[in-house]
């Protein structure tokens, strides 16, 4: 196939400036034309983390981009390639939490779990090169039937209704400045018991931070409880080895009309509007350092206001706010809290959640 000049964008990396200004030529290119939202994501931090990858470990390379019109959809390939010294075990470089830098090691097997296709030639002396391919439009094709068998989710567990005759839930997250993807993360399950929700804040920043929080997502998913600091414990042991997270943990329980919440690290949570309610996140880091858990429990009351929120968010303008604004819907009020006051040099997010019965 021969590819006309405006679907090809290639440009050098040497430095961190080189990957930002790479990453904005290749969307004002209009390489990602017709992409959704989350699409662009994605191909924003794949090709951000191969650039990465060759400053940090070869100093400098290349990275080429196309735009491929495929009969079923629209593909962007994505190629870099760098003289540094190779890897040495590339099976090894490809598992999770190896690195032979001061990261996770997460690169790499994230780059492939996001892609539709991936391929590494590498060895020592020789560099490495790397080819991507990630479908933008058009129809997917399947991937093969996992032979892992996934043991039932406890409770019933299942993404929970944003609005219900009950609640009404509004969640929103927001990257740091100058990233694509964030390391904070939120989640509302409801299972056969109740509502739990959750907040995650992995340590760090970009690729490596939001795997941390997808991790602990996918954990949960499936060992949703509402014996919060049993879920905790385990999430921290789940984490071990990790860079690790703080966590906050909510599980709202209607039948008792009352709710049960333990956090760790740099998390929170408060009633906005309602009886007075502030618990404490012990101080920690799930994978880490575990502290002795606190359960924290109140009543629920129609017309309660429970926030939940990591320190990317000011509390106290947070609050306020929440408190003035109660009366928007729950998914308004999160994304005007994190996109109006979330700190520009932090991931920021919370959860709102209005009890209407």
């Amino acid at each position: 196939m021969v590819e006309a000049p405006s679907n090809t964008l290639t440009f050098p990396v040497k430095d961190a400036v080189d990957v930002t200004v790479g990453i904005r030529r290749v969307r004002e290119a209009g390489l990602l034309s017709g992409a959704t939202e989350v699409d662009h994501a994605l191909v924003a931090t794949i090709i951000s983390e191969l650039a990465s990858n060759i400053v940090k470990y070869a100093g400098r390379g290349t990275v080429r981009v196309n735009r491929v019109q495929a009969n079923d959809g629209v593909d962007i390939e994505v190629w870099a390639d760098d003289g540094g010294p190779g890897i040495a075990d590339v099976d090894r470089a490809m598992r999770d939490h190896f690195s032979t830098g001061n990261t996770l090691g997460l690169g790499l097997p994230g780059v492939r779990r996001m892609s539709d296709a991936f391929s590494i030639n590498s060895s020592p002396g020789a560099g490495t090169h790397v080819h991507v391919r990630k479908r933008i439009m058009g129809r997917r094709v399947a991937a093969p039937p996992a032979t892992r068998i996934t043991a039932a989710t406890p409770g019933g567990a299942r993404p929970a209704e944003p609005s219900t005759a009950q609640w009404d839930i509004g969640m929103h997250v927001r990257p740091m400045s100058g990233y694509v993807v964030s390391g904070d993360m939120t989640l509302a399950v409801q299972t056969d018991d109740g509502l739990l929700l959750v907040i995650t804040d992995a340590t760090g920043h970009g690729i490596n931070a939001n795997e941390i929080a997808r991790g602990v997502s996918e954990f949960v998913m499936q060992h949703a409880t509402g014996d919060v600091k049993r879920l905790l414990t385990e999430l921290h042991a789940h984490l071990k080895g990790t860079i690790g997270a703080a966590v906050g943990a909510l599980f709202i329980d209607p039948q008792r009309r009352m709710f049960r919440y333990a956090g760790v690290g740099n998390t929170g949570a408060a009633r906005r509007v309602g009886a007075s309610w502030r618990p404490v996140s012990k101080d920690g880091v799930l994978g880490q350092r575990l502290p002795t858990l606190l359960e924290q429990t109140g009543d629920l009351a129609r017309g309660d206001l429970i926030m939940l929120w990591t320190d990317g968010l000011s509390e106290l303008a947070g609050g306020m706010f929440a408190a003035r604004n109660a009366f928007k819907p729950a998914t308004q009020l999160a994304r005007e809290l994190v996109e109006d006051l979330g700190k520009p040099h932090d991931d920021a997010s919370c959860i709102v959640l209005r009890w209407n019965t």
